[in-house]
């Protein structure tokens, strides 16, 4: 197994391309037509959210003590290493879940506004994530299919 050099994915190369992002495997970065470079950029964007997802669960493990219900903390780290490991693999359940996730995320923190400036940073954090993962770009990276030029 090889790690495309384009997309950062763990995979074995179809006829010279990988299965993900569709760029054959050793063309030079300044040799990718604007569909290629396109495609590698939200790519790299879904790696962003993934780690993201990481970081989330470690601030969400360190700061276990102060929540009171162990549960609920436990089930908030499960399913963003979940999403995050199924993001990394590009995986189409994945994305559905992500998106159902951030839509859920994003409601919560518009009905909170009114308590405090942080569910605006948390608005913002899910508009990015919608934004990353759930545009037409990153769905076709999902699909397995060529990103098409608009």
């Amino acid at each position: 197994m090889t790690r495309c050099k384009h997309c950062k994915a763990k995979t074995e190369l179809i006829h010279n391309r990988c299965p993900y992002c569709g760029i054959e495997d050793g063309k030079p970065s300044k040799d990718l037509t604007p569909d290629e470079k396109k495609t590698r950029f939200y790519a790299h964007g879904i790696r962003i959210v993934a780690m993201a997802h990481i970081f989330a669960a470690a601030i969400v493990l360190f700061q276990m003590p102060e929540f009171s219900s162990r549960a609920v903390v436990a089930l908030l780290v499960i399913v963003n290493f979940v999403l995050a490991y199924g993001l990394m693999r590009f995986s189409f359940i994945a994305y559905r879940a992500a998106v159902v996730y951030y839509f859920m995320f994003g409601m919560v923190n518009v009905v909170s506004i009114q308590r405090g400036p942080q569910h605006l940073a948390g608005l913002l954090i899910c508009l990015l994530g919608l934004y990353l993962i759930g545009n037409r770009n990153s769905k076709a990276i999902f699909e397995r299919r060529p990103v098409e030029e608009v």
